[in-house]
């Protein structure tokens, strides 16, 4: 018997899985991206330096400060700038509400559905009253430091264009606080939902730093005990092309198939919480060490609490003075890795001594992920064999779910 779902619906993006049975056994299993391939990487070739992060945020609307942040920082790696800490400062706190931003919508609308039915307008009046607080809350820091909530036009090489004033960040302060206790609220409503057991048998990857839970900068760490700068990125990781999909799979070499995003975070980083995050999952009863993927959205929601309270903290102690930078061209490679929503994200450009991209690789967290769903989908379809094709293909529809693909940007 073949089954076809031919189309998984509330993802980002487009894809089908499919799969055969006979005598009781899972025969070819497919993950098939089929969205249309878009050539980012062969268009940037030729690009003045500062119109790559515009360009590149188009790759995706949930995460394009994701993509402005990593390019503008392996652009500044490969002119040898070093930017100030109130650039950094200002970044991680783009970034942190960016996450925040796209775990609240993953959660409310795309997740919560599988457990709820498909009509969730009905009975969950609070539930969505909640989601529009916290997006509201968490999409003006975007809108007020990038210029508007999408596609940000102040981020640049070297820094921001602007800076809001303190009664603004006063204000955002006050918003964030505002929607503190929805974020914790949003953690116990997805610890009580009911989820499949499951096992994955994955590697998770994930930036480590010293001092913070990394979002912009960190090593290469892996559950195992890998550690690794991004210059050996190509040591650590290769890309694989399939028959059958518009996306590549980048896989660990010699290694079983990586788990990056929210869940394999908290497995390798969450002794770096806010430390208010760390007591509302242990309240919660979630140890930071699960291998079931559905747990994923538990630590996505996890994460809400951790950026809302992370960017409270930053945007109290910034200075307002040296947020912006000016850069000196020069000819070189640059690389560099960050945590998107979604998981890890790659971008390595070659520059001319006139600015002019020549060559650039981007490496998207569902690119990593992609294997890693194929040979989970594979144990979960093994380990429920016996249940009609419609409730079947129901499960696989709410793992691939639960992982966050973004098939949008693997397709790149």
């Amino acid at each position: 018997m073949k089954i076809n779902i031919d189309y998984i619906a509330r993802v980002e993006g487009e894809a089908s899985v499919k799969f055969d049975l006979k005598d009781g056994k899972l025969g070819n299993l497919k993950l098939n991206i089929w969205e249309p391939p878009r050539f980012f990487e062969g268009f940037l070739v030729g690009r003045k330096y500062d119109e790559v992060p515009d360009i590149v945020s188009r790759i995706c609307g949930i995460c394009p400060v994701s993509h402005m942040t990593t390019s503008i920082n392996a652009i500044e790696r490969a002119i040898g700038f070093e930017p100030s800490s109130e650039i950094k400062n200002i970044r991680n706190i783009m970034a942190l509400s960016q996450i925040a931003a796209s775990h609240i919508v993953h959660v409310y609308s795309l997740a919560l559905p599988d457990y709820h039915g498909l009509d969730m307008l009905k009975g969950l009046d609070k539930e969505i009253k909640r989601l529009l607080r916290l997006k509201e809350a968490v999409n003006g820091i975007t809108a007020l430091f990038g210029g508007r909530a999408l596609h940000p036009v102040s981020m640049v090489a070297g820094g921001f264009t602007k800076v809001p004033s303190r009664d603004e960040i006063g204000r955002l302060i006050s918003g964030l606080k505002a929607v503190k206790n929805d974020a914790i609220d949003t953690v116990k409503m997805v610890s009580e939902l009911v989820y499949p057991g499951l096992e994955g048998d994955v590697e998770y990857a994930a930036l480590v730093a010293e001092d913070e839970y990394a979002v912009n900068d960190g090593l290469i760490t892996t559950a195992s005990g890998l550690k690794a700068g991004v210059d050996r990125y190509y040591t650590i990781f290769k890309e694989k092309e399939v028959s059958y999909a518009n996306a590549k799979k980048t896989v660990l070499r010699g290694k079983k198939p990586v788990m990056v995003g929210a869940l394999a975070r908290l497995n390798i980083k969450a002794a770096m919480l806010h430390p208010e995050a760390a007591r509302v999952a242990e309240m919660t009863g979630f140890s930071g060490q699960s291998k079931n993927p559905f747990h994923n959205i538990v630590a996505q929601a996890i994460e809400i609490v951790h950026c809302i309270l992370k960017c409270i903290d930053l945007l109290e102690g910034l200075s307002l003075k040296d947020y912006f930078m000016k850069v000196s061209l020069r000819e070189g490679s640059g690389a560099a890795m960050t945590e998107a929503p979604r998981g890890l994200l790659y971008h390595e450009y070659r520059l001319n001594r006139r600015g002019i991209i020549e060559k650039a690789n981007l490496v998207t967290p569902t690119a990593y992920n992609f294997l890693g769903i194929e040979e989970t989908l594979k144990k979960l379809i093994n380990g429920n064999i016996d249940k009609p094709a419609d409730e079947l293909s129901l499960l696989c529809e709410m793992l691939v779910r639960a992982y966050d693909p973004c098939f949008s940007c693997s397709v790149h």
